[in-house]
């Protein structure tokens, strides 16, 4: 284990020079960040707004993918971009070094919290990961933070802490926003004891972004995400093709809100599985968040660190996961005008085939061997 935390701080270390040559997020952290220390709250206009007017004519202006969207970046990514901000100086490069420099940080704590929960191989293959070391110390995407509070939430839950798994679910809900949707499984083997503590520290970093337009703004960015942006979105490209052969039609508009409404509607569903079959907690979140992006029109590549760290914390490695996070790394040469495609039916189509396999190999071992030897324990 010394080995394999050794190696994944030298490979962190390694790729933190890398530039911001495979997104540009980055540059959004930094704006929202730059404005919270020029009193602005950064949820109140979009970067094109004309009350912005003196803030535009700059390279970090120049550089923002979404001008026309506001931002969707709950509290607590905004208090970390708040850190990148100070440290603004009319140019991008010393912000996002420092940004990068934090999340690098967060995201080594998570790697120690996975080493109490999995084994040695489990951490190797979340720390020495390409992908995980290309989103966090390379482009220092806020799924290094939120890694670190899903592992901390389920290292908490083992230990029946249930006030630091409450506050570490929260405290993910205020990085990325679909977090909050796990509540309900604290709320069943805690009771309302890992309710409040949650609630006291979303209202206490929420308190100060607190203003009428926040929501809606936020909300009509995330409306647009869901009816506008597709990539790497294995199971929608799917549906989306063949309603094209079957009516001549593209449906994007209507899928992308459909599959939103699929997945509100599987919430209640999942809490009663998990209710009735007494899931982990750790597979009751891994289940959720999968199903969140098997119903969703747009999986960038970083979406899918947490599901990787998730997927590793037990005893048996989540390889659909592990399989379709190493092939997403391919989908970057969409921006190349690279092979896009068969990245995603390779990514996708492989974690399918691998997850049938591992869902139907015990029984079929038995039907034709007649090996009727106990499985290992499933708990997990």
């Amino acid at each position: 284990m010394r080995a394999v935390l050794w190696g994944a701080l030298l490979l962190r270390i390694a790729y933190l020079p890398v530039g911001p040559g495979l997104t540009d997020d980055l540059y959004r952290y930094i704006w929202d960040g730059w404005l919270q220390w020029e009193g602005i709250n950064p949820y109140r206009f979009v970067p094109s707004d004309s009350a912005l007017v003196s803030y535009q004519d700059t390279s970090l202006y120049e550089s923002l993918n979404s001008q026309e969207y506001y931002s969707i970046y709950p509290p607590l990514s905004q208090l970390f971009f708040a850190l990148g901000g100070l440290a603004y100086d009319g140019h991008w490069a010393t912000s996002y070094y420092v940004l990068k420099t934090l999340f690098v940080g967060v995201e080594c704590i998570g790697v120690v919290v996975l080493t109490r929960l999995t084994s040695t191989r489990n951490v190797l293959l979340y720390a020495w990961n390409p992908l995980v070391l290309i989103e966090t110390a390379g482009q220092g995407h806020t799924e290094a933070l939120l890694a670190l509070l899903l592992l901390t939430a389920v290292w908490a839950v083992r230990r029946r802490y249930g006030a630091c798994a409450s506050l570490a679910i929260a405290g993910a809900g205020l990085v990325k926003i679909y977090p909050f949707a796990l509540g309900p499984f604290l709320l069943r083997r805690f009771g309302w004891r890992a309710v409040w503590p949650g609630a006291l520290l979303v209202a206490g970093l929420s308190l100060p972004y607190a203003a009428p337009y926040a929501v809606p703004h936020i909300k009509a960015s995330v409306d647009l995400f869901a009816k506008l942006f597709e990539f790497n979105a294995g199971p929608y490209y799917a549906v989306k093709h063949v309603l094209w052969v079957w009516t001549g039609a593209d449906w994007s508009k209507t899928i992308g809100p459909l599959f939103r409404g699929l997945f509100l509607a599987s919430l209640p569903v999942l809490y009663g599985l998990d209710a009735w079959y007494k899931w982990s907690f750790r597979r009751a979140c891994l289940v959720l968040i999968g199903t969140l992006f098997v119903l969703s029109t747009t999986v960038h590549p970083w979406y899918l660190v947490p599901v990787i760290a998730l997927g590793v914390a037990g005893p048996r490695p989540s390889w659909p996961w592990l399989w379709l996070g190493l092939c997403s790394i391919g989908t970057y040469l969409f921006y190349v005008d690279g092979p896009y495609w068969v990245w995603i039916w390779t990514g996708w189509g492989g974690a399918t085939v691998i997850a049938l396999f591992r869902l139907y190999a015990p029984g079929l071992r038995r039907y034709v061997l007649g090996d009727y030897r106990a499985e290992p324990s499933a708990a997990e």
